[in-house]
């Protein structure tokens, strides 16, 4: 019994030492700068303004979005599930936020953003380290016995695709993972003793690991439901502004600015992207003037003062891009990026 409860307590070390070593390791190694104490006046009433921090820290939710997207694409293609670089997609994960703790991790409003980044960060590592010891052992063998082509892996490649699509609108826990399981065990096709088996050994873990802890932190997250639209100021009449697209909603105007209340997250990119061909500025993004951006774009293309860079495992020569630029450039910016080459992947708002 004693030595049951030692190696309990042996295990519960090592998983703590898992949580804070990461963590403190960010705050201690990676120390935030000075922040500037100016400003701005806004027109965007105090109450719909949304902490400057944000945009920065939004980041480390969206490379998880990333590395899932990533891995869909991998095995869509056929890669063999035990090749996958999971390694990689989890430094990726904590470099990144190094870097984005040093530029916003002492702001006004960094603190809750911040221990949520230390949940999912540590999620995606653990999910990542399980998977990776699973498919280099169990699946590596199952491979060389039986391939990696059955049904369950081509319905993985599947769900992995529909996964990375959807967390550009809805948060990772409203994923339908039991939906995933009962679709796992409907597969069918020439049957296999090692590799059929194993996958669905494999699939169903993670399928129903995921459903159990997504229903818990979608509970959590009900709690304190976060706004799907924000408010923006634009240089253009409302009659010009909703011609550009019905989504933009004007809610005030005058001096040749229009107020637009406008969705968030992958919409949002998307319509400043429209801004950005038709010429107009954009002022005021929920009360802030300065905004993070990512890009994709050859290594030829990096852009000037880079916070972020990442060379995208599935296209060489390419890396994703994070920069810093003031709200009223932004969609001058990304109309001479997009002319250059580059592709912007996500304007981050707060």
């Amino acid at each position: 019994m004693k030595r049951r409860w030692r190696l309990l307590a042996g295990l519960g070390a090592i998983a703590a030492t898992l949580v804070v070593v990461p963590v403190v390791g960010i705050d201690v190694g990676c120390r935030a700068g000075p922040v500037p104490s100016v400003a701005m006046p806004s027109p965007v009433p105090r109450g719909e303004r949304r902490p400057e921090a944000r945009t920065w820290l939004t980041y480390p939710e969206w490379h998880i979005v990333y590395a899932a997207e990533s891995l869909g694409r991998y095995l869509a293609a056929g890669g063999r599930p035990s090749s996958y670089d999971y390694g990689a997609d989890v430094a990726g994960f904590w470099r990144s936020y190094c870097a984005i703790h040093r530029v916003a991790g002492a702001r006004a409003g960094a603190a809750d953003a911040k221990l949520m980044i230390a949940i999912i960060g540590i999620s995606f590592t653990a999910e990542m380290a399980v998977k990776a010891a699973w498919e280099n052992i169990v699946g590596r063998l199952s491979e060389a016995l039986g391939g990696w082509h059955s049904p369950e892996d081509r319905y993985a490649a599947a769900v992995q695709q529909r996964y990375g699509a959807f967390m550009h609108e809805t948060p990772w826990y409203g994923f339908d993972f039991a939906g995933a399981l009962g679709g796992l065990w409907r597969t069918s096709g020439g049957w296999s003793l090692v590799r059929r088996p194993e996958r669905r050994v494999a699939l169903t873990g993670e399928y129903g690991v995921k459903a159990l802890y997504a229903k818990g932190i979608g509970a959590l997250a009900g709690l304190q439901p976060d706004q799907t639209t924000l408010l923006m100021v634009v240089r253009a009449s409302p009659a010009e502004i909703v011609a550009v697209d019905p989504r933009f909603r004007a809610i005030a105007s005058g001096g040749g600015r229009t107020m637009v209340r406008v969705p968030r997250y992958a919409q949002l990119t998307d319509l400043i992207g429209m801004l950005a061909g038709r010429g107009i500025g954009i002022d005021d993004i929920a009360g802030n003037t300065t905004i993070f951006v990512t890009v994709r774009a050859p290594d030829r293309l990096r852009p000037r003062d880079v916070l972020v860079a990442m060379p995208l495992g599935d296209r060489p020569g390419w890396s994703r891009y994070g920069v810093t630029l003031p709200v009223a450039g932004l969609t001058r910016w990304i109309a001479v990026a997009r002319a250059s080459g580059a592709e912007i992947e996500h304007v981050y708002d707060y």
